[in-house]
């Protein structure tokens, strides 16, 4: 009877062991989670076609296998070129790849078409900032050149910006050395250009601003009563954008006949006694570095306007020589834009239509 007993014990232990085992990995124990969805991305456009005008955007927002935005923590590649933003702009048309990654883990591409913008109605133009001084010998060179250039390239609008303050010329700036230090200059000649650059001296650096699309135009209206000078500017959007923009507004001066120091340049002498200053900078009717348009009037077709009052009574300027000049400088945020967009000039008491 023992016998038996203890074989009948270990024929019921197997089956124990096996009925414990099918529990622990059957669906009846939901002991183990499911196995967890693989890692995904999704990358949305705003637009899938866009203007090629440098300034309509296509938004990117990505979404992973959870449905979680990551858009803020993924690198981005427009034609498996880095691309630093999130979104697209673009000045050439063509059709472009973008696709999204985050880690290890990269998301299917998409496409983005961007349609040529056609011609502008507006003409571009390009602003010259001449940092001169009638002391300085060097001078000629760059303002002679820049005055040349102009008068076969109409569009080329030149400031002097006499300095630096504290200096024996009597055209001097009020706010000359903060301009210089704000846009490097250290040194004189020293001409920028649209606000971007430091001209090199070679013209052709100059061709390609006049060549760029202009995506705005601007106009005045201008009247002088008793030294009291009304300025209204215009600025006619051709594309429309969110990027901050701003108007800067200034008053300068041409033809004033004063000495200029000479170092042998163009065989003239030292000093040129006759020399024609031109485009003297005088007042600013705007914040030195611009005001800011408001947004709303940044749309295509749109116009902001903004009038301006400047009196000069006793200055001792010919009001007869007097010009405004104004342009649109982009701000902090501005799709990699830097500069001028575009400027325009008239002389006082005139009128200036779009072109």
């Amino acid at each position: 009877m023992k016998k038996i007993r203890l074989i009948a014990c270990w024929c019921i232990l197997p089956a124990v062991i096996i009925f414990q085992s099918c529990s622990k990995s059957g669906s009846g124990g939901g002991t183990v989670n499911p196995p967890a969805p693989a890692n995904k991305l999704t990358l949305t456009l705003g637009k899938t076609t866009i203007t090629a005008d440098g300034f309509e955007e296509s938004s990117f927002v990505v979404k992973d296998q959870n449905g979680n935005d990551v858009t803020s923590s993924c690198l981005f590649f427009v034609n498996d070129q880095g691309h630093a933003a999130t979104s697209f702009w673009s000045e050439t048309p063509g059709t472009y790849r973008i696709k999204a990654q985050k880690g290890s883990t990269i998301s299917p591409e998409v496409t983005v078409t961007a349609t040529s913008a056609g011609p502008s109605p507006f003409s571009q133009k390009l602003l010259a900032e001449d940092y001169t001084g009638t002391w300085c010998g060097h001078c000629p060179r760059v303002g002679i050149n820049l005055e040349n250039y102009a008068a076969s390239h109409p569009g080329t609008i030149i400031i002097g910006n006499h300095g630096p303050n504290g200096s024996s010329d009597p055209f001097t700036f009020s706010q000359h050395d903060l301009m210089a230090g704000n846009f490097g200059v250290t040194g004189y000649p020293n001409a920028i250009i649209n606000r971007n650059f430091k001209w090199n001296e070679n013209n052709s650096q100059l061709n390609t601003e006049l060549a760029r699309w202009a995506p705005l135009g601007l106009a005045f209206e201008t009247s002088i009563s008793s030294g009291n000078i009304t300025i209204k500017s215009k600025v006619k959007f051709n594309v429309t954008t969110n990027i901050d923009m701003k108007l800067v507004v200034y008053l300068v001066e041409d033809d004033i006949v004063y000495p200029q120091v000479n170092y042998n340049y163009f065989g003239l002498p030292n000093p040129i006694s006759n020399y024609v200053h031109k485009g003297v900078l005088r007042r600013t009717g705007t914040d030195l570095f611009g005001d800011l348009i408001d947004k709303s009037k940044q749309q295509k077709g749109s116009i902001f306007e903004k009038t301006i009052n400047i009196n000069v009574s006793g200055l001792g300027y010919n009001t007869a020589n007097l010009r405004a000049i104004a342009f649109v400088v982009y701000g902090t945020n501005h799709l990699g834009k830097k500069g001028v967009a575009n400027v325009q000039s008239v002389k006082i008491g005139e009128n200036k239509d779009f072109d």
